[in-house]
């Protein structure tokens, strides 16, 4: 009977451990994407992705060779993920001279804020066609 007892025993404490370990922290405070668009500047030749995430967040990667760095930030309301009217609101852009996102003069966001419709998977930001992915 001890011997059932010591098997039972080890049998509940490895239920507990697999129990202990198969938790997970459900608590995810990472965003995610809920849409990407990409577009191609051929004059430049740099390629933008721009990312939409649940936290209804976005940014603009800008890639160009070896270099890629975050161009813009903002947030959004709107379903990227769909088609429709999303409302932006800029509230970073790169600095070329400091090289660092910093926070967008009211002139620049005079310009970037607005309503972006997308048709067909695509919209149109600052002269180039976006493509959902």
């Amino acid at each position: 009977m001890k011997k059932l007892a010591k098997i039972m025993a080890v049998f509940a404490a490895i239920m507990m451990a697999l129990a202990f370990a198969g938790c997970n922290n459900d608590d995810d405070d990472d965003p995610s994407k809920v849409a990407v668009f990409k577009a191609t500047d051929e004059y430049e030749g740099a390629t933008y992705t721009l990312s939409c995430y649940d936290d209804n967040t976005f940014v603009i990667d800008g890639e160009k060779g070896d270099l890629k760095c975050t161009v813009m930030a903002g947030t959004y309301t709107g379903n990227p993920s769909k088609d429709g009217t999303i409302t932006v609101s800029l509230t970073k852009i790169f600095d070329n001279k400091t090289g660092k996102l910093v926070d967008a003069s009211e002139e620049v966001k005079a310009v970037a804020d607005d309503d972006y419709t997308i048709t067909n998977g695509k919209m149109e930001i600052g002269g180039l066609i976006y493509t959902r992915q």
